[in-house]
């Protein structure tokens, strides 16, 4: 069976594509979320409480209603990255990416012989349960799958130019709060020179082939990425959501 990947479809062309992530481990919310226009949902292993059988099943909604599921796994090794993408996401998102050696590495998990060294059985999900034409299952998976990595922490950022060199990444999502950091503005998300050095990420990433993502808090943070040239952007979480729609509607009632 030949696959695809919507979302790595539309990051290549440098189309916008809007999500959310997903921390309340919960296959009917990202049911609910693929309702809406959003692009995709990032399954949030690294810092929601959830077994391997719930991001599956996450997976399977998210499939179900044609948003596009990405898991986020909690650390770059061999056997996690295997266990996350078994699951059946066509894209997954490796956080604590502070050199080239690490994106490599990822790279090498992610996709199966002749391009990297991820483990195989064919039967599971992906392969449709079934050694026949794994030949071909094979190399449809390694075209369709979207690597995503967070570069993260100060040696992330001071070693983003080599990074972004790496073949087989396809996003290089930024830690916004990791760049106020870095130019010596803590928190202060909004402070020009912040923004000038957000955008100076954003075209070493891009100008190297690759997709620049981030997240937003506010829909006016939004535009200011797009306009800077972010092509990934992710509103929130689920669950923050949830909670910021709820005090609002408390507030506007005179309930607090």
């Amino acid at each position: 069976m030949i696959k695809t990947n919507t979302l790595k479809e539309k990051l290549k062309n440098n189309e916008l594509v809007l999500g959310t992530w997903s921390s309340t481990s919960s296959a009917n919310i990202v049911n609910v979320l693929g309702t809406t226009n959003l692009d995709f949902v990032v399954i949030d292993l690294e810092h929601a409480s959830m077994s391997y059988e719930t991001v599956e099943n996450m997976v399977r909604a998210a499939e179900a209603t044609q948003i596009s599921p990405i898991v986020r796994v909690g650390d770059d090794n061999e056997q996690t990255i295997l266990r996350a993408l078994e699951t059946g996401p066509r894209s997954i998102m490796v956080p604590h990416v502070d050199s080239a050696v690490k994106a490599k590495k990822i790279v090498q998990s992610c996709k199966y012989f002749p391009e990297g060294s991820r483990g195989l059985s064919p039967y599971t999900r992906i392969h449709s349960f079934s050694h026949v034409d794994i030949d071909i299952s094979l190399q449809s998976e390694n075209e369709a799958t979207m690597i995503g990595i967070l570069v993260e922490g100060k040696d992330g950022l001071a070693n983003l130019d080599e990074i972004v060199k790496v073949d087989g990444i396809d996003l290089v999502y930024l830690g916004l709060f990791d760049i106020c950091q870095s130019v010596g503005l803590p928190g202060q998300l909004n402070h020009p020179k912040v923004i000038k050095e957000i955008k100076r990420c954003c075209e070493l990433i891009q100008s190297n082939g690759k997709a620049a993502g981030s997240m937003s808090t506010s829909v006016e943070y939004i535009k200011m990425l797009q306009e800077v040239g972010y092509t990934f952007i992710a509103y929130l979480n689920d669950a923050a959501a949830m909670k910021s729609h709820f005090e609002d509607v408390l507030l506007k009632i005179n309930r607090s």
